[in-house]
């Protein structure tokens, strides 16, 4: 006899495989999460600097760190830019290096094969990086003149100005404009200098997945970052509070359609709610999927191709954040809906049906994260910076389904704050019933 099953229960027994995840400590003091996948030939390894990203840049060089990251692979040791990248492809090995504003991260990947090589690359570019002249010329105007470009975007302008409205005189809250004055003044200098404070061995946390025993990888480890520093220079970025005007600040700028972003208050990552906030977030402003807002600005009225919002958060403050774009004659329309959702949600809660999507459309994509090692580690990447724990892959399901429609509905009547719900509009919006314009440094 066949059991016939609902796809809510269908999706609740489909569960990712248990990944064990070893946390160590090198005899150097170094931290790390690895999962040994001794089956798969290849090793992907993510080494995270923190307190290193663009936040910690000096005064007036704002956009150091970006440049570091662009310089590192650009030749070490022995060899020029040129014979570097040659010396990658010739070890199979893939390089990239990026920051989040908090942290510098150094990726890598490499068959088993080579993962020897893959540690003696990682020890060359942070120790010997060449910096050499011709190549920080071409860098800083490749940098310089994709800088420019976004000058006349409008959705980078809507970021600027985000930033500047939501963090002023902080770190966070740097234009574009800015980062163009910066990065025409460093030098060579600057970026070494930056390496010996920020790059250090107190600041290092690893994840990594593939082919290679805890013990050993311990090992590498140790002897590709013997000689970084110690420790780092103290960083200076303290937490903040974004503002939050409650009010329409327009950037008037001559194109055909207006981007909107919208902001309130949001959540700490460690919030003991945060999860029913998730799902609340889903509820209303899933920009993949069927949402409130995506349901009443694009499917039943056709203003827009999507629209979202979402819990943000970073290492030194969280908010909640949404964007569309849509025709300037339909700005104050969609403005409108916005605003009417996010006091019906506030008011008159979510249903059970509601809940039961979300939960499942959250839960039942999850097992497709971990069909390789660099999603794996991407996810340990996440959830270390985030200070969760290591079995935390393993239970993240399980902590999403025990959330109720209570609980949503609670967290509905104490996070939603019309009141403080923001809009920066970049555009010739129209249909406004009141707004500022705002003028902020870099929009043209």
């Amino acid at each position: 006899m066949t059991q016939n099953i609902s796809a809510k229960e269908h999706l609740e027994n489909v569960r990712p495989p248990s990944v064990k995840v070893l946390d160590y400590k090198t005899t150097l003091g170094i931290s790390g999460w690895h999962v040994e996948a001794m089956d798969i030939p290849v090793l992907t390894i993510s080494v995270c600097f923190r307190n290193a990203g663009d936040k910690n840049d000096p005064a007036g060089l704002a956009g150091l760190a970006e440049f570091l990251c662009n310089m590192i692979d650009e030749g070490a040791g022995e060899y020029n830019s040129v014979n570097f990248k040659g010396l990658l492809l010739e070890k199979n090995i893939r390089l990239s290096i990026s920051q989040n504003s908090d942290s510098i991260f150094v990726n890598l990947r490499s068959t088993r094969d080579n993962i020897k090589d893959l540690f003696e690359i990682l020890k060359l570019i942070l120790t010997k990086p060449r910096f050499d002249d011709d190549a920080l010329a071409r860098v800083k105007k490749q940098i310089l003149t994709s800088l420019q470009q976004s000058l006349h975007s409008e959705n980078q302008i809507a970021s600027d100005s985000f930033n500047q409205q939501a963090f002023p005189q902080h770190p966070y809250g740097r234009s574009t404009q800015t980062e163009i004055a910066g990065i025409q003044k460093i030098a060579k200098a600057d970026l070494q200098r930056y390496m010996r404070e920020r790059l250090a061995l107190d600041q290092i946390r690893i994840t990594s997945a593939g082919s290679i025993s805890v013990e050993d990888l311990k090992a590498c480890i140790d002897t590709a970052f013997k000689d970084l520093p110690a420790t780092a220079a103290p960083s200076t970025v303290q937490d903040i509070e974004p503002t939050y005007t409650g009010q329409i600040n327009v950037v008037d700028m001559d194109i055909p359609q207006s981007v909107i972003l919208f902001y309130q208050p949001g959540l700490a990552r460690k919030d003991k709610d945060f999860y029913a906030a998730y799902v609340l977030l889903k509820i209303l402003g899933d920009g993949g999927f069927k949402s409130r807002l995506w349901d009443e600005v694009r499917e039943n009225r056709g203003l827009a191709y999507g629209i979202d919002s979402d819990l943000r958060w970073s290492q030194h403050s969280y908010y909640t954040i949404g964007s569309t774009a849509t025709a300037n004659a339909n700005a104050g329309q969609v403005v409108e809906i916005i605003r009417k959702e996010w006091e019906k949600i506030k008011d008159k809660g979510v249903t059970q049906k509601e809940v039961d999507f979300a939960i499942e459309r959250l839960t039942g994509a999850f097992p497709l994260g971990f069909s390789s090692t660099p999603q794996i580690v991407g996810l340990l990447n996440n959830y270390q910076q985030d200070g969760l724990d290591t079995d935390f892959i393993n239970r993240r399901n399980d902590q999403i389904r025990k959330v109720t429609v209570d609980d949503v509905n609670r967290m509905a009547k104490t996070l939603i704050q019309p009141d403080k719900l923001s809009f920066i509009i970049v555009g010739k919006p129209e249909g406004l019933k009141s707004h500022k314009s705002a003028s902020i440094k870099g929009a043209k």
